[in-house]
């Protein structure tokens, strides 16, 4: 790791490394304020390959950065590829900065576990920075989707007979066969839809600020290229019938 001062211009943030639902305007403003006054701010985390910079950690204090129109900013510069930089973006503001929600925690919990399904609860959740019992709970939820997809040993005719126990990597890099979840009580159990042959397509809930740059910088942090263009197409299609 080295620290070093980047062309903001050089340094990417549409590589899906930003676990936080949405942007704080409020906090960026209030960081451009601070650093006009000359507070000194902490670097920025990134990582390199050696041609892409990603940002990981210090979105805030980036977009504060921007909304001075500062072309560098402080970072610490860690080698590595986009896959290692979005696992350690998931651990990013655990301790320092602004407090994360509980939805911002559960998305980083959730996508940690679609990333690393082999790391055990309690390396996920010391990872992200979240109990590991809410590893657990969002753990059931997928493989309970997965076993209705797969089937299950024992399943019904017209389910799948290759389902095989997954297996856990603790803190020690040893392997073993996880331990089945407990039951919980009806009460407590989670609802199915009725209709599962067309599940709900997934959903983003943010708050887009009023300003068109900053909505359109929301946009880009929290969605991928494809996703953007496709609407940047409707929404191109739709404005040629509305009058200016």
């Amino acid at each position: 790791m080295s620290e070093q001062m980047l062309d903001i211009s050089k340094i990417r943030i549409d590589g899906d490394t930003q676990p936080r639902l949405a942007i704080d305007q409020v906090v960026v403003a209030e960081y451009a304020d601070l650093l006009e006054s000359g507070t000194d701010f902490p670097p920025v985390q990134v990582v390199s390959d050696g041609a892409v910079h990603w940002l990981v950690d210090g979105f805030h204090r980036y977009f504060a950065h921007r909304q001075l129109g500062r072309d560098q900013i402080r970072a610490e510069v860690t080698t590595g590829l986009l896959e290692e930089a979005q696992w350690l973006s998931l651990g990013a503001n655990r301790t320092h900065g602004l407090r994360r929600t509980n939805t911002d925690k559960s998305k980083a919990a959730i996508k940690a576990l679609m990333m690393r399904p082999e790391l055990s609860d309690h390396v996920i959740a010391e990872h992200v920075g979240v109990s590991q019992p809410t590893v657990s709970k969002y753990r059931a939820s997928i493989e309970e989707a997965r076993r209705k997809r797969l089937g299950t040993p024992g399943a019904k005719a017209g389910g799948d007979k290759s389902y095989q126990p997954p297996t856990r990597i603790g803190r020690d890099g040893r392997t073993c066969v996880a331990r089945p979840g407990r039951k919980t009580s009806d009460s407590r159990r989670t609802l199915t839809p009725l209709r599962r042959s067309t599940p709900p397509a997934p959903m983003t809930a943010l708050s887009m600020p009023h300003d068109p740059v900053m909505g359109a910088r929301t946009l880009i942090e929290l969605f991928k290229p494809d996703y953007l263009r496709a609407l940047v197409a409707h929404l191109s299609e739709h404005l040629k019938g509305v009058a200016q």
